[in-house]
């Protein structure tokens, strides 16, 4: 947290998304993904990070920039304003990767969000909901069918019984991923859950870039244009068939119920394996 003074006042900053408070998260966040930005949207997320009500917000404002004060008094007063709020511009910067809320209910039910981290995701499911977001993203098609498909894929209602005291338990507390029940759950989602459908969104795409800057698994280093896919998640969908191919994990549905960190566990030594041995076949070719 960020220690600050303003006016003889101290206040606490939070620096990161794991420094803000429960209660103050899916404020700031619908805030962030749901308001056009601008000067506006920000000083409300300045009033929720610094504690005021909008009460005590709008007393602030007037007491600070009303037509008491001076041309010079208010120009001071902006620049302390605009200090103030660049130490909570991360917010609107960095990328979101913890969850914005546990679950939310559809139809009186609660669907549970994915675990931060991708802990007990499977390959399928990740998959799939790459695709889904790309596709939205790109409107492949128009609206917001895809988007639907997203949230449908990775909020899923609890898993019923003691399930945490089976053996075979993965650590998942939702429901397995099935692709066929969540084109129809998808439907439930229509032309509703505006505001935690964009949060799930940006929480999965912040989760999916950190995901990938894990593995070694794309050239980086600029020497060559990255590889343009026919359609979103191909290399995805083609690293399925392949393992499946060859029984590393099993068969196609056992592959796609991989946990997702173990796959690209063995898809990056299977790369460096790779690596070495071009390597070693270049360096005996020169020999020659």
């Amino acid at each position: 947290m960020k220690k600050i003074t303003l006016n003889r006042k101290i206040y606490q900053l939070p620096e990161n998304w794991t420094e803000v408070s429960r209660q103050d998260l899916p404020v700031l966040l619908r805030l962030l993904y749901t308001q056009p930005p601008g000067g506006s949207t920000y000083l409300e997320i300045l009033r929720i990070a610094l504690g005021h009500t909008e009460k005590e917000w709008f007393k602030l404002m007037r007491h600070y920039f009303g037509p008491k004060r001076s041309e010079s008094q208010v120009n001071r007063n902006a620049n302390i304003l605009a200090e103030t709020m660049n130490l909570v511009s991360w917010m609107w910067q960095a990328d979101l990767t913890i969850p914005p809320f546990e679950s939310f209910q559809v139809n009186g039910q609660p669907w549970l969000l994915f675990e931060e981290g991708f802990k007990s995701m499977s390959f399928g499911e990740m998959a799939d909901a790459h695709i889904h977001a790309q596709a939205f993203i790109k409107q492949l098609i128009a609206g917001e069918q895809r988007l639907n498909l997203l949230v449908a894929s990775v909020c899923r209602p609890e898993l019923s019984g003691e399930y945490k005291s089976d053996p075979d338990w993965n650590g998942d507390r939702r429901e397995p991923y099935n692709e066929h029940i969540t084109r129809l759950r998808a439907e439930s989602l229509t032309d509703n859950y505006a505001a935690e459908k964009i949060l799930v969104l940006m929480y999965f795409l912040g989760s999916l870039k950190e995901f990938f800057s894990f593995y070694d698994l794309f050239e980086n280093d600029g020497s060559a244009p990255p590889v343009a896919e026919d359609y979103p998640g191909q290399s995805l969908v083609k690293n399925q068939h392949l393992l499946s191919e060859k029984h590393i994990f099993g068969g196609m549905s056992a592959t796609k119920a991989a946990n997702v960190h173990e796959v690209f566990q063995f898809l990056e030594e299977h790369r460096k394996d790779i690596k070495a041995q071009n390597q070693r076949n270049k360096q005996a070719h020169e020999s020659y």
